[in-house]
């Protein structure tokens, strides 16, 4: 099973014997257009002797050998490790999952010249982000005392050859909200759902804002925590916060500061939390509506903008809603684009006009003189 980006899902796929063309197996798209030439040739070596380059492939598989059932069972280990280590909910089935990933990195060749704790860290990283866990990347890192840009390295590498450059996986964004809790913990010692409520809706107010768009969520994550604690009566650094949320503290400052320049940055803490459940309340449209999302042809019924309820609620959670926010920067910028030009051209048609009425006045003056 692959994933095939025009099925949008986990399909069989075909691989062509001839040429090593990988299909999907349902549309056909062709999902890894490497060409392989498996066939036998005859090359001359140093001594000018003539031998059969080529590798042989077996028609029928004998089963794991020893060593790759030893390599996948110290990659487990290794899995099993840092689960432990870094506390990853999900037991069993995140470690399967995991491990799963890692004997398909096994089966393409990728472990050869990686440490097995990198590999490892990236297929687990991989599954947690597939079960939506909120874990980022950096915390593996830390945790195996590596760069993060190292492990990052591995990761894309990973997806690459695991064909998952199109997977929801790497294309859908990390959601901010999934830190909150993590990371409020890890600042009071403690679960206090106040502080954590409180920041999910200065994070859902950072979506509608675009401030999401090109950042990090660990940054939005923590000026949220910071503004919401101190919002509860807790006297925080934003050196206190940024060690939490692993940023630095002049990615924070400037945070707070684009969040500050927002509408709800104006507002108390009062009038944000009243605006904010105003908000949260699901605003149906007509039921008579079309349905427009990828559950049309299933009978769903229209909940809201061609919606049904499950795609809007996702819509909702990704975008932080509709109601309330500003505009898009692009869209932004190119209005202040458009006022520019229309203040330039209206000054450039006053210069005109004025000196029009100059040089008309001038005609006037020598007519005059005699």
């Amino acid at each position: 099973m692959v994933f095939c980006g025009h099925c949008q899902d986990d399909c069989p796929y075909v691989k062509d014997p001839d040429n090593g063309i990988i299909c999907c197996g349902i549309c056909g798209k062709v999902l890894d257009p490497n060409i392989y030439d498996d066939g036998p040739s005859f090359v001359k070596d140093s001594s000018g002797q003539s031998r059969l380059r080529g590798s042989i492939i077996k028609a029928i598989e004998d089963g794991c050998s020893i060593s790759r059932e030893r390599t996948e069972a110290k990659g487990r280990d290794e899995i099993w490790q840092i689960v432990h280590g870094l506390h990853v909910s999900g037991g069993d089935d995140i470690i399967c999952t995991a491990h799963n990933f890692y004997k398909l990195a096994l089966d393409n060749s990728f472990t050869k010249g990686r440490q097995t704790s990198h590999v490892a860290a990236a297929c687990l990283y991989i599954a947690c982000r597939r079960g939506e866990k909120p874990y980022l990347l950096i915390d593996f890192s830390d945790y195996l005392h590596i760069s993060v840009y190292v492990l990052g390295a591995v990761f894309l590498q990973l997806c690459q050859v695991l064909l998952l450059g199109e997977h929801p996986i790497v294309q859908k964004l990390v959601d901010p909200s999934l830190f909150i809790h993590r990371f409020t913990e890890r600042l009071l010692g403690k679960r206090n759902n106040a502080v954590s409520d409180t920041a999910l809706c200065i994070v859902a107010s950072m979506k509608r804002d675009w401030m999401q768009t090109g950042r990090k969520p660990s940054g939005l994550c923590g000026a949220a925590l910071y503004i919401a604690a101190l919002s509860h009566g807790y006297d925080y650094t934003k050196a206190d916060i940024a060690a939490v949320v692993h940023v630095c503290e002049a990615t924070l400052f400037k945070r707070l500061i684009e969040f500050e320049s927002t509408d709800s940055g104006s507002l108390t803490i009062e009038d944000f939390l009243a605006k904010a459940y105003e908000e949260t309340v699901p605003k149906c449209s007509a039921k008579y509506g079309e349905v427009l999302c990828e559950h049309k042809d299933k009978g769903a019924e229209h909940f809201s903008h061609g919606l049904c309820e499950e795609c809007y609620d996702n819509f909702t959670e990704l975008s932080g809603g509709l109601e309330g926010g500003a505009d898009p920067p692009a869209f932004q910028q190119a209005e202040k684009h458009r006022q520019d030009a229309a203040k330039r051209s209206k000054e450039t048609a006053v210069v005109e006009e004025t000196l029009c009425e100059l040089n008309s006045s001038d005609v006037e003056d020598n007519i005059m003189t005699p």
